[in-house]
């Protein structure tokens, strides 16, 4: 897609055109399907998409020629996969964390049959939903205290919560 098309699509965005976004999409959709698929956790192909919309608002289009050069299309894929890169260090970051909690800190119970079946139980969960288990649960955190500590919002904390517990529900049933 070319600057001017794109840049064209971006302002009908802005202004709330929705039928603007199906085609900027269906432009990066295969970078943002690429790199979720390269995450590997539940939410990768939402918080991509969600990094894009807030990318469109973002961009000053005053940058780029109204030509048929595809330099806006180029900075946008760059940008997707800068996103991708901060997303898999924030993953990385998530691991470490949960298994330094896990290996010192974290004792479930003296019984080992018992210990074992949570370990399984929490082994279905992503990192970021593990972290958050065993703050919550082990630990005693509040969600207030879990949302400072991991850099997000209060509801993205009770949102992988419950997920967390929806996947924990199929496990035991």
């Amino acid at each position: 897609m070319t600057n001017f098309e794109l840049k064209s699509l971006i302002k009908n965005f802005r202004k709330e055109d929705m039928l603007a976004f199906g085609p900027i999409y269906n432009e990066f959709k295969r970078y943002i399907r690429f790199y979720s698929k390269k995450l590997g956790y539940e939410d990768a192909l939402q918080e991509l998409t969600v990094f894009l919309l807030e990318l469109l608002y973002d961009i000053d289009l005053e940058r780029f020629n109204s030509d048929s050069s595809d330099g806006l299309s180029r900075y946008i894929a760059v940008a997707i996969r800068n996103k991708y890169i901060a997303l898999s260090k924030e993953n990385t970051r998530y691991a470490f964390m949960c298994s330094e909690l896990y290996e010192s800190e974290v004792s479930y119970t003296d019984s080992a049959i018992e210990k074992i079946c949570v370990e399984e139980a929490l082994s279905n969960l992503t990192n970021k939903q593990r972290l958050i288990i065993i703050y919550k649960y082990i630990l005693n955190y509040s969600d207030a205290e879990i949302s400072s500590l991991l850099g997000v919002s209060r509801q993205a904390v009770n949102r992988i919560k419950k997920r967390a517990f929806s996947i924990l529900k199929n496990f035991y049933t």
